[in-house]
């Protein structure tokens, strides 16, 4: 009895007071261990290449060619003047025309002018101008025939089948003449120019005359107006290049 005693009291001495059970033993053990297993069996791992091999990386994707767009075809450079300039230039020559058949008329049949003043003397006076010797041309030539001639000439080169025209090729009788758009160009623009010129000797002579006819001034004013309209389609669009290229289209 003593001795059982004495056994059972070196047992508990040995082992620590309120010492828990290891981690594993029990029911509950065996419970965490098996999800702690199942745990690392379900997560991936990546297989191992064998020693020595490289890593070799897959080929980029080259992107994908564009779909060929449609060409792109700049539109045509306009073939000159616009319309409206080329009516504009016409319109004004046949007022220039009417006027200069009007006092045409007027230096033949009496020299009074419609809405001239009848009596002399005073600053607006067109039987004045048309009658003085300024009036004549080396003493042979009317200056409003002239006018008339240059406008029913001016009426043709500015018209818009003149603005364009393209080269082409006459025949008279047996012969052949070659028309070429830039040569109806430098023909307006030549014709303008002289015109001008005569437009300042008219002005100079009014001053000589020390008269003034309405119907003169308004001649001059479309001269001046043509002679605008000619030089800037010439800075603007050349001289004959632009009929050219409508001609080759």
């Amino acid at each position: 009895m003593a001795s059982s005693k004495s056994r059972n009291s070196r047992n508990r001495s040995a082992s620590p007071t309120g010492a828990r059970p290891a981690v594993g033993a029990g029911s509950n053990g065996r419970n965490s261990s098996a999800r702690t297993v199942a745990a690392v069996s379900a997560t991936p791992t990546s297989p191992r290449k064998p020693a020595g091999v490289t890593a070799t990386r897959s080929p980029k994707r080259t992107a994908a060619a564009p779909e060929p767009e449609e060409a792109y075809e700049p539109k045509a450079a306009p073939s000159g003047p616009p319309t409206w300039l080329q009516v504009t230039s016409l319109v004004l020559a046949v007022l220039g025309l009417a006027i200069s058949a009007y006092e045409t008329y007027a230096h033949y049949n009496g020299s009074h002018l419609l809405g001239c003043p009848a009596k002399g003397g005073g600053t607006f006076d067109c039987t004045a101008v048309i009658t003085s010797s300024q009036s004549m041309v080396f003493n042979i030539f009317p200056v409003a025939v002239l006018g008339l001639a240059f406008y029913v000439f001016a009426v043709v080169i500015f018209s818009p089948w003149a603005w364009r025209f393209t080269d082409r090729a006459i025949r008279l009788g047996r012969r052949t003449f070659r028309i070429t758009s830039r040569g109806v160009d430098v023909l307006r623009l030549g014709s303008i120019i002289v015109g001008m010129g005569f437009v300042m000797y008219l002005i100079y002579a009014e001053f000589q005359i020390n008269a003034i006819c309405e119907y003169c001034t308004g001649v001059h004013i479309v001269t001046f107006l043509l002679f605008c309209i000619t030089v800037v389609s010439a800075a603007l669009w050349g001289l004959g290049t632009r009929n050219q290229s409508a001609a080759r289209s």
